[in-house]
């Protein structure tokens, strides 16, 4: 367990962006390089593109493209926009930085979710889609590195890809774009042909991915990701099956609508006995929950004229939290869970929506 790690600037990285002083590398996106930087007191994470990239039209169209992506999606499932100057020499984006593991991060740490801590997944991704679908765009490249999580929930980010709906398109029959561990077969075969089933597939594949320990496919070149193969789900735990095969099925009609996925994943978080009267830490392993807490507990980098510093006195522990197995319903169940459980009833195994 440990702190992310700030990079510091390197000698060709610029200091200020726009009004941003920049103080060190978070990463690096498909497109360009992503700074921690400060307006205020608050951090922002601010991604330049390329240099040599600042020049090419296909890149400044690209970058607008997920400008207007994160603009549409809001702050709610992903980083908010603080600011951005498409038009800039050198074209960059601050959003929001949310002190938060990776979902890749805490996997590649701690190994596999629990079965709870996966529909706990499931169900944070499935709301986050269908607020994406919802304002008409694709993201296109989910998975757990595009994943933050949050002791208050998951937020997707990185939408470099993503399609905005009445948009030129920027992609060709020969472009693959995303990631093929967690690609939908008919998006390997043609990025234009991704669609809002192609998301709920990358959603199949991610929890495959956070229940295993392992990527559900191993390929190397688009064209082996064409096939229909089946997807390796050793370790899988039982009661994910179902709705994983199907969110992994190779015609695209035949997956799951987030809107079903959602109400699935709700369906058995409740079952499980999860806390819906208030917010609650998430159900994950404490081994994750000590880790998203001590992130979000310390600071990235101090920076004494801007940021006061934080010091640790305790160890971060997380709440404990012991999910009954299929608990009873409770006999005088909240709204809330009242409510879910009547739309759930009787759609469990309705995987077309």
């Amino acid at each position: 367990m440990g702190v992310k790690v700030l990079k510091p600037l390197t000698a060709v990285d610029p200091t200020t962006v726009g009004d941003f002083r920049l103080v060190g590398r978070l990463g690096h996106g498909s497109m360009g390089l992503v700074y921690l930087g400060y307006r205020s007191t608050r951090p922002v994470a601010v991604k330049v593109v390329r240099p040599q990239l600042a020049e090419d039209d296909y890149f400044r169209r690209r970058f607008a493209q997920e400008l207007e992506a994160i603009r549409r999606v809001g702050g709610f499932h992903t980083a908010a926009l603080v600011d951005a100057d498409p038009m800039a020499a050198t074209p960059w984006i601050a959003t929001q930085y949310i002190n938060a593991p990776s979902l890749l991060e805490l996997l590649e740490q701690h190994g596999a979710v629990s079965e709870l801590g996966a529909w706990w997944l499931a169900a944070g991704l499935a709301d986050a889609l269908m607020h994406v679908h919802s304002v008409h765009l694709l993201h296109r490249d989910l998975k757990p590195a595009n994943v933050l999580v949050a002791s208050d929930g998951i937020r997707v980010i990185d939408f470099g890809i993503s399609h905005v709906s009445g948009s030129t398109g920027l992609t060709t029959a020969s472009a693959a774009l995303g990631t093929l561990a967690y690609m939908a077969p008919e998006q390997a075969a043609d990025s234009r042909r991704a669609s809002e089933a192609a998301d709920v597939y990358s959603l199949g594949a991610t929890l495959v991915h956070a229940a295993t320990g392992h990527v559900p496919f191993h390929a190397h070149l688009a064209m082996q990701r064409t096939l229909d193969i089946e997807p390796d789900l050793a370790g899988l735990p039982p009661g994910l099956v179902d709705l994983v095969t199907h969110a992994l099925a190779f015609d695209a009609e035949d997956r799951p609508t987030p809107q079903s996925v959602l109400e699935t994943a709700m369906g058995h978080l409740l079952d499980f006995g999860v806390p819906t009267d208030a917010q609650a830490y998430p159900p994950l392993p404490a081994a994750f929950l000590a880790e998203v807490l001590e992130r979000q507990a310390t600071p990235l980098e101090i920076t004494p004229e801007l940021v006061a510093p934080v010091s640790l006195t305790e160890p971060v522990t997380p709440p404990s939290f012991v999910a009954p197995q299929r608990a009873e319903p409770d006999p005088e169940p909240d709204r809330w869970a009242a409510r879910w459980r009547s739309r759930i009833e009787g759609r469990r195994s309705d995987y077309g929506g």
